[in-house]
């Protein structure tokens, strides 16, 4: 108890997310990965919604007892305030993130991993993982598309899965409805010359970090401390 009082106290003496981002503008990407992870405090329920630049790492971010579309306006009103303009908003899609993007007309990519995981979802039956038949055609023809490494092959793709798989699909209507909808997000990368993610993995490899964190501290007594840890481990992840 006594070494945790004295890391409390460091925490004091350290930038924030937002004080190192100012102090350091010109190493930022302005490339932003946004997500939340969810711990307990004093027994209650937690977000920790994170910003997150591929440049310089955590950037800002708040805890609320949810994720939802409130906290990312006002995770994004916190950025505005130090002058972060995104070019480019990577995420999983969460009906709670994208107000707050389409709000500002920011470019979103959505990871790829987790459309990948919903066309599952949509494939399977009774809450089954395994695609079994037909499905396994259709699944790998769209993850191949998604997987797309540069956009000079993405037209020929395209076309392929147009003229060949489509056809054969033709019952399966509401899920390729959903894959021309969702395919301008899931290749949005391709379209710039800067390094755009096409996942979340970095935040989730950070996220799994901070439950790793909470998990042998046994969690958290109050929300300040936890703001303290999150400053020194967000610190140390990305800026050292």
């Amino acid at each position: 108890m006594g070494k945790w009082k004295h890391v409390q106290k460091y925490a004091d003496h350290i930038p924030s997310p937002s004080e190192h981002y100012l102090r350091n503008k010109d190493k930022a990407t302005h490339i932003l990965i946004i997500d939340a992870t969810f711990t307990k405090v004093n027994g209650k329920d937690r977000a920790i919604i994170i910003a997150y630049d591929t440049g310089i790492g955590v950037v800002d971010y708040i805890i609320d007892v949810t994720e939802n579309v409130t906290a990312y306006h006002f995770l994004f009103y916190r950025l505005d305030k130090v002058g972060y303009k995104p070019i480019c908003v990577v995420s999983d899609g969460h009906i709670s993130i994208k107000p707050a993007i389409n709000d500002r007309n920011l470019p979103h990519q959505r990871c790829i991993y987790h459309l990948l995981s919903e066309l599952k979802r949509k494939l399977t039956r009774n809450n089954s993982w395994e695609i079994t038949g037909r499905n396994k055609i259709l699944y790998s023809r769209i993850k191949g598309i998604f997987k797309t490494g540069k956009i000079e092959n993405l037209p020929e793709r395209i076309n392929h899965f147009r003229l060949k798989t489509e056809p054969l699909f033709y019952d399966k209507f509401s899920i390729l409805k959903w894959f021309w909808n969702i395919l301008p997000d899931a290749v949005l990368h391709l379209s710039y010359t800067e390094d755009i993610p096409n996942t979340t993995n970095r935040l989730e490899n950070l996220n799994g970090q901070i439950k790793q964190r909470l998990k042998t501290m046994r969690g958290m007594k109050s929300e300040k401390s936890l703001r303290n840890l999150l400053k020194i481990l967000f610190y140390f992840r990305n800026y050292k």
